[in-house]
């Protein structure tokens, strides 16, 4: 490849959470050849996880501009409202566009927040003659027609699963190149930011000091998290472990105050309030999954894919997670961790039962886990994988 290319990367959230979509952007940038790629982020707001993007770029934007989302029309007034928000929220942000494509003048821009959020980006790479990537991190259909229409000017769609790849293969979007590219984790890093020390003081600030089983659900709160599953499952297994101790390790996403509200009317009705720790968000991610024994994920709708399951994978953890979306895509049921259906407590309860009874079993799952990671979900691998479809879109190459 000849010459260093500008790749801007654009992150759309807006909701206040930091999740799974800035900790993959994060280990991309961190990998990228920088010999071939000088890599440039606009984020929509600020965001705790700016210092650690400086680390790697000195190229940082904060630009709130609102980004466009399109969802399908639904209703006569979603009609009406459409030719407004089109204009105001496509035509009319070129003009704010321009000036920061004449600022960075990218030769590509990777788009992380899927293939129907962000068409005023869109258009102005089409307008500009600028490469175009997008990340689907998990949209789902129906896609509006406008989603449909956009997607042809778009050269090239990431999609985390290959659960949600098939939904654009059986719903036909018509996308120019589509590939998947699972998200990675870097097991040394991982390893290097463990601290005992550090564990140890968080175990002793959420009471975890000698108890004997420690669990953790890790995520932002919002309803399709799973969360209540997880404080129901541990109301069942309260029974037979009345010391258990359960942390939901995560920010409350705007919009998601009334579930918060429903969680702690369930905890206090039934008597959960010594067992369920809510740590807020916490950066520390390996230290505070270092202080758990197992490993929950519980989303209720088919999640894209399941970052936290890696990071439990890292830190050798027994892991259950729900059987649908790109979930047993990571886990092998059995083998390398537990699936279960959603929105099932009393099957939740039961798997880490099992764990909890079956002591040598889990952490023989554990390791195999952690050995899975290392072969398939690096971030050596996602990152190799990423610029090998980079060059294919500027040069056309086929990706084996």
């Amino acid at each position: 490849m000849n010459g260093k290319k500008k790749v801007l990367y654009i992150e759309a959230n807006r909701d206040g959470s930091i999740g799974g979509s800035y900790y993959s952007l994060l280990y991309l940038i961190q990998g990228l050849n920088k010999k071939k790629y000088e890599p440039y982020v606009l984020f929509c707001q600020d965001n705790v996880l700016i210092p650690e993007y400086k680390k790697i770029t000195p190229h940082i934007y904060i630009n709130d501009f609102d980004p466009f989302v399109s969802s399908p029309l639904m209703s006569f007034e979603d009609y009406i409202k459409w030719p407004y928000r089109f204009l105001s929220g496509i035509v009319w942000k070129q003009i704010k566009i321009r000036k920061i494509i004449k600022e960075i003048k990218p030769d590509l821009v990777h788009l992380n927040n899927g293939q129907n959020a962000m068409h005023e980006w869109v258009l102005a790479c089409h307008l500009y003659d600028i490469k175009v990537v997008v990340h689907d991190r998990g949209v789902r259909p129906p896609y509006s027609f406008q989603t449909k229409l956009f997607v042809n000017l778009i050269d090239a769609v990431i999609s985390i699963s290959e659960y949600y790849k098939n939904y654009i293969i059986t719903y036909k979007l018509p996308v120019k190149k589509l590939v998947r590219i699972y998200n990675g984790l870097n097991v040394k890093l991982f390893d290097d930011a463990v601290d005992l020390e550090r564990v140890r003081i968080l175990k002793e600030q959420y009471g975890l000091i000698n108890v004997e089983h420690v669990v953790g659900i890790v995520g932002n709160i919002d309803i399709w998290k799973g969360q209540l599953i997880v404080v129901k499952a541990i109301y069942e297994l309260k029974r037979h472990y009345p010391n258990i101790k359960c942390l939901i390790i995560g920010t409350v996403v705007k919009g998601a105050e009334e579930y918060k509200q429903e969680l702690d009317n369930y905890i206090l009705e039934n008597k959960l309030s010594e067992n369920i720790i809510f740590t807020g968000f916490i950066k520390d991610i390996p230290n505070i999954i270092n202080s758990l024994d197992i490993t929950i994920h519980a989303s209720i709708e088919p999640e894209p894919f399941g970052r936290v399951i890696l990071e439990g994978m890292a830190a050798k953890k027994p892991i259950v997670g729900t059987n649908t979306g790109g979930v047993p895509e990571i886990i092998i049921d059995g083998v390398t961790g537990l699936l279960v259906p959603m929105n099932d407590p009393a099957k939740l309860a039961d798997a880490i039962r099992y764990y909890l009874s079956n002591k040598t079993i889990a952490l023989e799952m554990a390791s195999k886990g952690r050995q899975r990671l290392i072969d398939v979900f690096s971030t050596e691998k996602m990152v190799a994988e990423t610029e090998k479809l980079y060059e294919d879109v500027f040069y056309g190459k086929e990706i084996d």
